[in-house]
C-alpha cells in the first residue's frame, strides 16, 4: 500500500509519441472512462523476482462508482483481495483494510497510495482527467502497436522510464482491449543490477454503470460491524503483519553464502527435512541483538528434532560493514548458522522492521510471522517450534 500510483502515470507518455491513429485510440481510452460513473472488474496479480519463484497470485475484485464530490480519490472503492482474505474500502478520504480472520477493521486516514498494485486501474478510472493530463513526458521510450492478446485485437503499449540510481530502471508493458477500451494486461518492470522485479495483472468480466453505492456503503456497515474498527492498528505491527507473507503461503526460495566459510546457501536444501526459523537482522539493531540469546537457547533444545535457524544479513553484507560484522559476531557464541545475503531476499520476504523471523513447516510453508522481539513473541515462537518438532 505503499506504492506510487504508477499506472496511471504512465499512459499518458504515450500520447505525445503516436501517430494520429494511436492519438485517436488513447483519447478514447480517456473519453470512455470519463462517461462510465461505475466499473465492476476482477483481475490476478502476479508478482516474482528473476532470481526466486513466484511470492504470490492474489485473485481481486474491485467495484467503484465516481463521485466528483470526493476530493482526494473523486469516487468510493472497495476492493475484495480473495488470497489473504480481507477487503479494502475507500470512503470519503478513510481507507479500511477489514481483516475477518483477526476479527479487526485499520483505518488509514487520507489515504492515497495504491490499493494492490500501481497497476490496479482503480485510480486511473476515478479521475481521467489526470490521466489525460498526464499525457506529455518527452523523456520516456514509448512504443505503442497492435497486437493479438487472446484471441482477441488488441493495443499494446511500452513505456520505459529514465533509469534512477536508487529505484533502477522501470518500464511498463500493457495492453488495451479495442473492444472496450480497458486493459487486460500489464506489467511493471523493475530492474536492479542483480535482479529484476516483476508485476503482472491480468484483467477480466468488466461490468459498467451497474454498482450500486448504496449496496456498496451497506455492505461496509456489515463487514465493518462484525470486524470492529481499531485505531491504533494503522501502521502498527498489524498493519505490517498483513502486508508481509501469510501463514500458509510458500516461503520464497532464496539463496546466500554462509558466513563461516562463504559456501554456498540454498533455502531449498533443507525444505522438507528440517523446520526453520528465518531471522533477519543487522549489527546495529537492538531488538535483534537481544533476540540471539533466546534463538541460541532455542536452537540448542531442538537441533536434535530438525530444527534449523538461518540468521539472515543483508544490512551488514557491504565492504563497509563487513570488518564490523566481524567484530560483532566474534564476540557472541552463536551455534545457528548466520547467512548473507542480498537486499532483494528482504524485499522477496517483504520485511518492514528488524527482526522479522519466519517460521517454515516441513511443506515450505509459512507457519509463522513474528516482528520485533519481546518474552512473549519468544514464547509463541517457542510453543510454535514445540507443536512443528512434535508432529515432524
Amino acid at each position: 500500500m505503499k506504492r506510487t500510483i504508477l499506472f496511471i502515470i504512465l499512459a499518458p507518455f504515450l500520447f505525445s509519441a503516436c501517430g494520429e491513429k494511436d492519438d485517436d485510440f488513447i483519447a478514447t481510452v480517456v473519453e470512455n472512462i470519463a462517461k462510465t460513473e461505475s466499473i465492476h472488474y476482477k483481475f490476478t496479480q502476479k508478482f516474482y523476482y528473476s532470481n526466486g519463484q513466484d511470492t504470490t497470485t492474489t485473485p481481486c475484485e474491485v467495484w467503484a462508482v465516481r463521485d466528483k464530490n470526493e476530493a482526494l480519490r473523486n469516487g468510493y472503492v472497495w476492493v475484495n483481495d480473495y488470497y489473504r482474505p480481507y477487503h479494502m474500502m475507500y470512503d470519503n478520504g478513510n481507507f479500511y483494510l477489514a481483516i475477518p480472520p483477526k476479527k479487526v477493521t485499520a483505518v488509514y486516514k487520507e489515504f492515497s497510495g495504491s490499493f494492490i498494485s500501481p497497476g490496479d486501474w482503480i485510480d486511473a478510472f476515478l479521475k481521467p482527467d489526470l490521466f489525460k493530463k498526464q499525457f506529455a513526458d518527452s523523456l520516456n521510450i514509448i512504443s505503442l502497436s497492435d497486437t493479438v492478446y487472446n484471441g482477441e485485437d488488441c493495443k499494446k503499449a511500452m513505456v520505459k522510464f529514465p533509469a534512477d540510481k536508487k529505484k533502477g530502471e522501470l518500464s511498463y508493458t500493457y495492453i488495451f482491449s479495442k473492444k472496450n477500451f480497458m486493459p487486460l494486461w500489464v506489467m511493471a518492470k523493475t530492474s536492479h543490477k542483480d535482479y529484476t522485479y516483476f508485476d503482472e495483472l491480468y484483467f477480466s468480466e468488466y461490468e459498467f454503470n451497474n454498482v450500486s453505492l448504496e449496496e456498496l456503503q451497506k455492505r461496509q456497515a456489515e463487514v465493518i460491524a462484525a470486524n470492529p474498527i481499531d485505531e491504533k492498528t494503522a501502521n502498527s505491527e498489524l498493519s505490517k503483519l498483513e502486508s508481509m507473507l501469510h501463514i500458509g503461503e510458500n516461503a520464497p526460495i532464496v539463496e546466500g553464502a554462509f558466513y563461516t566459510d562463504n559456501s554456498d546457501f540454498n533455502l531449498s536444501d533443507y525444505i522438507g527435512k528440517n523446520i526453520i526459523i528465518i531471522d533477519f537482522w543487522y549489527t546495529h539493531c537492538p531488538p535483534c541483538v537481544k533476540s540471539m540469546p533466546s534463538l541460541v537457547e532455542l536452537h540448542q533444545e531442538y537441533k536434535d528434532k530438525g530444527l534449523k535457524i538461518f540468521g539472515v544479513n543483508s544490512v551488514d553484507n557491504q565492504p563497509h560493514s563487513l570488518d564490523n560484522l566481524d567484530r560483532f559476531l566474534s564476540k557472541r557464541d552463536i551455534s545457528y548458522d548466520i547467512v548473507m545475503i542480498k537486499p532483494e531476499v528482504d524485499l522477496m520476504y517483504k520485511i518492514k522492521s528488524y527482526p522479522t523471523m519466519y517460521v517454515i513447516d516441513l511443506n515450505g510453508k509459512v507457519s509463522l510471522v513474528e516482528i520485533g522481539f519481546n518474552d512473549e513473541k519468544f514464547e509463541a515462537l517457542k510453543k510454535k517450534i514445540a507443536a512443528l518438532t512434535q508432529n515432524s
